[in-house]
């Protein structure tokens, strides 16, 4: 699983690249995507998440997209997270999902 590490309260656009099981990559354009972040995969509730429109979809295609983290997403408790991209198209095409963690560290202040 991908570790991603931020400090709180750093604002960071993170570039999503979603590939096939032959890494090839799949055009995310029709697809409705969605980020969560919770400190446990049990928890019911989100810490932070981020709808469809809130992607840059511009390189959707290419299976790339990308999604700003203001600071006040960031701005949480010292800690690892499990954080979850879903993509969902209409139809019949299966709807997928991949975790990944995200580490929270303590920003350094004077």
């Amino acid at each position: 699983m991908i570790k991603i590490i931020l400090k709180q309260g750093e604002a960071k656009t993170l570039a999503i690249t979603v590939k096939n099981n032959y890494g090839a990559a799949v055009d995310l354009s029709a697809a409705t995507l969605f980020l969560g972040v919770k400190k446990d995969k049990s928890e019911a509730d989100y810490t932070f998440s981020k709808a469809d429109q809130e992607f840059d979809k511009s390189q959707a295609a290419n299976g790339i997209v990308s999604v700003n983290l203001s600071t006040a997403d960031t701005d949480q408790p010292e800690a690892t997270y499990i954080g979850e991209l879903k993509c969902a198209w209409a139809g019949s095409v299966i709807d997928k999902s991949e975790d990944f963690f995200l580490q929270i560290k303590r920003a350094v202040t004077a």
